[in-house]
């Protein structure tokens, strides 16, 4: 039986179900429960060794079933428990049959289908925890997840959403969280929150918003917020000294200190000219001591600065939580203070070690503080954790509006409900990530018109999922939460209490990620050239569909490619089980992402202007990072950092080797 007439004999044929409901053969569905059985006996699974049992049944159905019309679950089951013994895998074999006794006693005690699933998912739980070793709150949390995120596929989600998350078509983020009204990845405003306690009133508001933000939050501008606490903080400090250093020497009964403080309160700097004090100066003694009354607050005020920066750094990097990312954005407050402040915060991040847990984002621009954009070179060639983020590119530059990103790329910017842009006080409302790795596997050596075809279709899907999981957070209450709707979210000071927070999410983002971009190219395409330009027809299909998406809800959806390594190595997992190993393709641990098109030192110019096209198609942004050897000059970086900006670059990470 040739290729062909195989393929159709399974798209011919019809699965009869336990209830009797007839649906269409679906091989995915069958690689999943044969990995599933390998799961269960083995941690580190050899994905070949499932996809030759896959195979084998594959084999066996075509070979058995091709004048045949339908085929019974139960029939599919047994031809996976023969295989598996005809293979050898006798544990497996009985993982499986063990399984199956189980869930035929399961739907035996529970009639209703959802009840069977969740009592399901409590096996799984008690199972997978056997042999962790771990503490009991953390094993009490994936407890909890577990139950929260089956609770969601059973009960909150539409079946059809569930099934292709569950076969690897689609993956939704946050599964585990988003029924609860956990927020995603958030640009907070803490407005209000920097005062005389800095960093820890700070600090205890990042924490605290953690526990209702499942992702990254992000403290933007902070070269901006910290300025009018900077300045109070000196003016006091000031006036203290000038009145110390007056009486210590018996000036003060001569000279009119309280009108020396009403000329420092109308100063809005630091850097104050002491001229302004001269009316009220009676001889060059009482000037030297203002003077010395200066330099001394000024000193006293960096090291308050240096010390809360520092402070600020490690409690937010040793913050032990789940999803415990944070990053901090500055660079561009050319003002006194700003420079004050990047300066300080610079040398405090050169002094600490790596912070994994927080990402520091430095923006650049073309006339950027020299000062500064030298200090900056300086942190990555030490191997710092940090990224930069172009804002004057193309698709970010804005006069009123500064572009804000989160450590993996991620981009807030347009927003639909506006006519300016913003990203402060923006949240990623809920990502899904569409399968594109898997799309590259069905259509290699097809027609390209099938595959537009296919991937609108998934499109549609993960738009749906999006406005599900939308309508449902939509209907928390403010009441809900207690800390994140504290003037830290755009426009929360106009909901009461009383009201659901949908009118709040509209403002933030829905994201539709694309995975296996890289290998979706290299399976439709050969020659690498043609291959960077189908992945810019690939992007720009996706854009034009995700405008449509905006165009009919009025809401803000974005298109950017996956970065997190759970959903890139899931679906890379499920895919190796459905079509073996390929070598280049997927003879690796997870899907790449489309940086990975480019090594950055045969031709890196013509690299870099690729990456500002795709760039500029993901209206979500996409993570670039480029891996610095490292003896690595600071000219070198620099160079590539001005040649990022001539490619339109948006956002981009070098890390030098650690």
């Amino acid at each position: 039986m040739n290729d062909i007439c195989e393929e159709q004999v399974l798209s011919d044929l019809v699965v009869v179900k336990r209830s009797g409901q007839r649906v269409s053969f679906n091989g995915t569905k069958i690689a999943i429960a044969i990995k599933k059985a390998f799961d269960n006996v083995d941690v580190d699974i050899s994905l070949k060794k499932v996809n030759k049992v896959y195979e084998d049944v594959l084999c066996y159905i075509k070979n058995n079933y091709a004048t045949r019309k339908t085929i019974n679950v139960e029939d599919i089951q047994d031809i996976i428990e023969t295989k598996l013994k005809e293979n050898k895998f006798y544990d497996v074999y009985q993982a499986f049959s063990d399984y199956r006794i189980k869930r035929a006693a399961s739907r035996k005690a529970f009639s209703i289908k959802q009840q069977h699933k969740f009592v399901r998912a409590i096996e799984r739980i008690i199972n997978e925890n056997k042999s962790v070793i771990g503490k009991p709150n953390d094993i009490l949390l994936d407890f909890g997840k577990t139950i929260s995120c089956e609770y969601t596929k059973a009960y909150v989600l539409d079946n059809k959403f569930v099934r292709a998350h569950d076969d690897g078509s689609i993956y939704i983020h946050n599964l585990d969280y988003f029924n609860l009204g956990n927020l995603s990845s958030t640009h907070l405003k803490f407005d209000n929150v920097i005062n005389n306690n800095f960093p820890l009133d700070l600090i205890q508001m990042a924490i605290n918003a953690k526990s209702e933000i499942d992702g990254e939050i992000t403290l933007s501008k902070f070269d901006y917020i910290l300025v009018p606490e900077l300045i109070s903080r000196f003016k006091s400090e000031l006036k203290n000294a000038i009145e110390a250093y007056l009486n210590i020497e018996g000036f003060c009964e001569y000279v009119d200190v309280s009108k020396i403080e009403e000329l420092i309160d109308k100063e809005n700097t630091l850097n104050i000219n002491i001229d302004v004090f001269d009316s009220i100066l009676l001889n060059k003694r009482v000037r030297e001591l203002i003077v010395l009354a200066y330099n001394a607050s000024y000193k006293k005020t960096i090291e308050w600065l240096s010390a809360g920066i520092k402070q600020l750094l490690l409690h937010l990097n040793n913050n032990f939580q789940e999803n415990k990312k944070y990053s901090i954005s500055l660079g561009t407050n050319d003002s006194y203070e700003g420079n004050l402040i990047n300066s300080c915060y610079v040398k405090q991040l050169l002094e600490v070690d790596y912070l994994k847990n927080l990402t520091t984002i430095f923006k650049i621009r073309k006339n950027n503080n020299i000062e500064l954009y030298n200090k900056i070179v300086e942190t990555i060639a030490s191997g710092k954790n940090v990224a930069l983020s172009f804002i004057e590119s193309s698709y970010n530059d804005d006069a009123e509006n500064e572009v804000e990103y989160f450590s993996n790329g991620r981009r807030i910017f347009e927003n639909e409900l506006y006519d300016s842009r913003s990203s402060i006080g923006r949240m990623i409302v809920a990502s899904v990530s569409v399968n594109m790795g898997r799309l590259g596997f069905e259509y290699k050596n097809k027609s390209l018109k099938d595959f537009y075809l296919e991937f609108d279709g998934m499109l549609e899907l993960a738009k749906n999922v999006l406005l599900s999981i939308f309508e449902n957070m939509g209907n928390k209450y403010k009441e809900n939460y207690r800390f994140v709707f504290n003037n830290n979210i755009l426009d929360d000071d106009k909901l009461e209490n009383g009201q659901k927070i949908r009118k709040i999410l509209k403002k933030g983002a829905l994201n539709i990620e694309l995975v296996g971009l890289f290998e979706c190219v290299i399976n439709l395409e050969e020659d690498l050239e043609k291959q960077k330009e189908l992945l810019l027809k690939i992007l720009k299909f996706a854009n034009e569909k995700v405008s449509k998406f905006i165009d009919e809800s009025r809401l803000n959806f974005i298109i950017s490619e996956t970065s997190k390594s759970r959903p890139l190595k899931k679906l890379m997992d499920l895919d190796k089980a459905i079509y073996g190993i390929k070598k280049g393709v997927s003879d690796k641990p997870n899907y790449s992402r489309i940086d990975r098109l480019f090594n950055y030192k045969d031709d890196i110019n013509n690299d870099f202007k690729y990456i500002g096209k795709y760039q500029k198609m993901l209206s979500g942004g996409c993570l670039i990072e480029i891996e610095l050897p490292k003896n690595i000059s600071c000219n070198k970086i620099s160079d590539m950092i001005n040649l990022a900006i001539d490619s339109d670059i948006g956002f981009l990470k070098m890390m030098v080797k650690r």
